[in-house]
């Protein structure tokens, strides 16, 4: 059974702390318990999740249409449920290695966190307060 994995990494070297920001996601497609592929996804500053997320159909239109997981190590609930809704499982986690994260969970390792959200905004990607990112 082949499952997409995305993986947030800005540097695209260790996984990045802010889902929602990151503009570049390794993809890794795991078939049973094989890497058969990882790629590197570069993202426009309006393709990112926090801007996509706050559009209606967005996230079904985004690059995660077809991604299973999701793996960061930073995300606001509201953007968890969101994904939920889209059927992409979401893994806050601590590994900041993609590939040991990656092996981690083909074993069975791989522990994950709640996602917890600061929402000061009305919005739930963990914002400070205003949506100008960039």
């Amino acid at each position: 059974m082949k499952t997409i994995v995305a993986v947030a990494s800005q540097n695209k070297k260790i996984i990045f702390e802010h889902a929602g920001k990151c503009r570049n996601f390794l993809i890794y497609t795991i078939n049973d318990t094989n890497i058969e592929s990882k790629n590197v996804l570069e993202l426009a500053k309006n393709e990112t999740l926090h801007h996509t997320s706050h559009n209606e159909n967005g996230i079904f239109n985004s690059f995660l249409s077809g991604v299973d997981i999701l793996l960061t190590r930073g995300i606001g609930e509201g953007l968890v449920q969101k994904l939920a809704r889209n059927n992409v499982a979401c893994y806050k986690i601590e590994e900041i290695d993609p590939d040991t994260a990656i092996e981690k969970l083909i074993n069975g390792t791989l522990e994950a966190v709640a996602p917890v959200s600061h929402n000061k905004s009305g919005c739930n990607c963990n914002c400070e307060g205003g949506h100008d990112h960039y």
